[in-house]
């Protein structure tokens, strides 16, 4: 019966018990079935076998297509997904082993519960500068891809222990705010019953996207006379409602932009290992954006420089470099992705950029910031310093991954 189970599904495996008793019946009490012979009844046998398969095997086939190629949990493809190759590279840089991150993601393997993770997620202490973050919001199929690839990259591609082992789901931040103090009736439970109205994501939205487990959202009740309102996803990028009180892992949005690497290297090895994690040389435009890098610099390295000014440690690589023309600087700035540099920064001195040459050496053509006063120096790229990469722009409002 193992072998019908798995060729023909659950459906034919119980007509075909049935019809067995059904025969053994006839084999002994043949009086009512004596116009039927042995092989007629067997055929019959096979028959409502073939018939009851079908509509088995086509949910099977549907099932089997979305898993391979949406939730895989073959090792190979879910390695393969853009948003996991883009974590690997970053974990590179931040070498924080209870964190996965990308620069729209953080999925934090601690376990918390639901209201612990949306205050984490609030106050996010990483090496990085960031923005608007919160406890994930899924919005479309392509979030909760990543988000799921990204639960399998942390805790194992497979099914870890039982169906519910916490290592298997991750908080996001929906829960119900409507009607969540009972427990719902049969007909008003799962996936087709849901009612979109009655919940919120954590940023206020009303859920367009959702992808329930079967029979969910049920709003089972718990102790304290709490109920689930509380949504976690798993590995297979189902939903389910649970406890508030529950510990899991952890989802949050956020906008990543700096982070400051300590290892002292050239400028074109410094855009060499940004390029390696995913991210690329810090490019500045504004002066805001001149205090964020300060401030991801203090993250990094601390408050504390080095007595002599020119000692390589106060200064940090950027991805701003001179405009070159037949080998010779023409005193224009752009930087390193040929994009124009669109405020007049502070130099360090008066005189700078002052483009001296050595015969070693050659034209100062590349820029350093300051972690004495915030300003920039131009300098010869061969000398060995820290260095501030930045995620793409385009990597806070989109799950494409390319730089």
């Amino acid at each position: 019966s193992s072998g019908i189970n798995a060729e023909y599904g659950e459906s034919a495996l119980f007509w075909y018990r049935f019809l067995f008793i059904l025969q053994c019946f006839y084999s002994i009490c043949s009086f009512p079935f004596r116009f039927i012979s042995s092989e007629t009844m067997r055929g019959f046998i096979l028959l409502i076998i073939l018939l009851s398969s079908t509509d088995g095997k086509r949910k099977k086939q549907k099932a089997t297509h979305e898993d391979i190629h949406e939730y895989s949990t073959d090792e190979a493809i879910v390695n393969n997904m853009p948003v996991v190759i883009n974590a690997r590279k970053m974990a590179h840089a931040l070498k924080h082993q209870d964190v996965v991150t990308t620069c729209r993601y953080m999925l934090f393997k601690a376990f918390k519960t639901y209201w612990d993770a949306e205050a984490a997620c609030r106050n996010i202490k990483m090496p990085i500068t960031h923005t608007n973050a919160s406890i994930a919001v899924i919005k479309t199929l392509e979030d909760n891809k990543d988000i799921t690839h990204l639960l399998q990259l942390a805790w194992g591609v497979r099914q870890v222990g039982k169906r519910f082992d916490r290592r298997n789901w991750v908080w996001v931040g929906l829960r119900k705010v409507h009607d969540n103090k009972r427990r719902l009736k049969k007909n008003e439970r799962g996936p087709e019953h849901f009612n979109a109205s009655q919940w919120r994501w954590h940023d206020g939205s009303i859920p367009e996207y959702t992808r329930w487990m079967r029979f969910m959202p049920d709003q089972d009740k718990g102790r304290k006379k709490s109920f689930q309102g509380f949504v976690s996803v798993n590995k297979r990028g189902r939903w389910d409602d649970t406890f508030d009180y529950m510990k899991m892992p952890y989802a949050c949005n956020y906008c990543g932009k700096y982070i400051v690497l300590p290892q002292h290297v050239s400028w074109f090895e410094a855009r060499s290992r940004c390029r390696k994690y995913g991210l690329t040389l810090a490019i500045v435009n504004s002066k805001q954006e001149n205090e964020d890098l300060a401030d991801a610099v203090v993250l990094a390295l601390g408050e504390e420089t080095e007595i002599r000014r020119w000692n390589d440690t106060n200064w940090v690589w950027i991805g701003t470099m001179e405009r070159m023309q037949n080998g010779t600087g023409t005193n224009e700035w752009e930087h390193h992705n040929s994009s124009p540099l669109l405020w007049k920064p502070r130099w360090d001195r008066k005189r700078q950029p002052d483009n001296w040459t050595k015969k070693i050496w050659g034209e100062q053509r590349v820029v350093a910031f300051s972690r004495l006063n915030k300003r920039w120096d131009d300098s010869y790229p061969q000398r060995k310093r820290p260095f501030a990469c930045m995620c793409p722009h385009m990597a806070c409002h989109s799950n494409v991954y390319e730089h």
